[in-house]
Parts: structure tokens; C-alpha cells; sequence
């Protein structure tokens, strides 16, 4: 079983972004600058979507990054509230671009997808698929991969 875990934390040729369902992916692509990224999001704070008014306030008081955004109640839906990046410019540029919090810097994140997140149609980024968790399995589990049997004595 070790071996199996071993085999995912093995660089290969290209680096293995993240894992969604047991299907392993690799970003790929570059901005476009289509400012869909920044306008009607959900937000994530830790492992939850922020779902509530009070919810966001909450999380500004922990995290001052997230003030960089202004909630669109009306726009919501029962997934969670969508927000829009104050410092969006009207050309779909950022304002504060070489000042831009961590998490629009590492946009888009594995973590993001790893959630169930997707991308914005026509988003210059994209996720390429890698390879599936079965696919590794069968890889570890062939014959050629298995330690010979130890040999045991015959006994009369």
C-alpha cells in the first residue's frame, strides 16, 4: 500500500496540480484578462463558501484581504453569495495589480478546484486532465511492478 502512496508523490514529467475525485490535474494557460475572475465569485474562507452577509463580516475581521470585495446579495443563489473585486477597472484590468492579495495571485487555485469550483467560460486558464487514480493503480499493480515471491522450502 505504501508503495501506491509513494508512486503519487513521484515527480514526473509534468507536476501533478491536484486531485478531484480521484483524477489528477495540471494547470495550464495564462489570463486573458476577460475580468470574469473578479466579478460574480463565490469566496472561500477555509474549506467553506462564504454563504451569508454575516458570514463575510466575520471573515474581514480575520482576514483584512477580504475587504477587496463587495458582496452582490441580490445576484446570489443558494450555493453561497457572489461578490465582485473592488479594485476591478473597467477594462477588466486589476487596480492593484503588483499589490493583489495571495489568493487572486495564485488564481486559479487547485484548492478551488479540489472543492468542486470551476472555471469561468472563456477563462484563459484551463485544467488538464493527468491521469485517474485507477490508472495508477493498475500501473503499481501490474505484474512487472510486483517484488518476487519469496521462495519456500517444499517440505516432504
Amino acid at each position: 500500500m505504501l508503495e501506491i502512496v509513494k508512486s503519487f508523490l513521484q515527480p514526473e514529467e509534468t507536476r501533478q496540480a491536484g486531485a478531484q475525485q480521484g483524477q489528477y490535474f495540471e494547470r495550464t494557460g495564462a489570463c486573458n484578462q476577460c475580468g470574469k475572475c473578479c466579478s460574480n465569485i463565490y469566496l472561500v474562507y477555509g474549506q467553506q463558501t462564504i454563504n451569508s452577509l454575516e458570514m463575510f463580516e466575520d471573515v474581514k475581521t480575520k482576514n483584512p484581504e477580504y475587504e477587496y470585495f463587495k458582496p452582490l446579495p441580490s445576484q446570489s443563489d443558494p450555493d453561497g453569495l457572489l461578490f465582485q473585486c473592488i479594485h476591478l477597472q473597467s477594462n477588466n484590468t486589476c487596480g492593484i495589480y503588483n499589490k493583489r492579495p495571495n489568493f487572486c495571485r495564485q488564481y486559479p487555485s487547485e484548492h478551488s478546484i479540489l472543492m468542486g469550483g470551476k472555471l469561468a467560460e472563456g477563462c484563459g486558464y484551463q485544467f488538464r486532465l493527468l491521469r485517474t487514480f485507477q490508472d495508477v493503480l493498475k500501473q503499481v499493480s501490474s505484474p512487472e511492478n510486483e517484488p518476487p515471491q519469496a521462495e519456500r522450502p517444499v517440505s516432504s
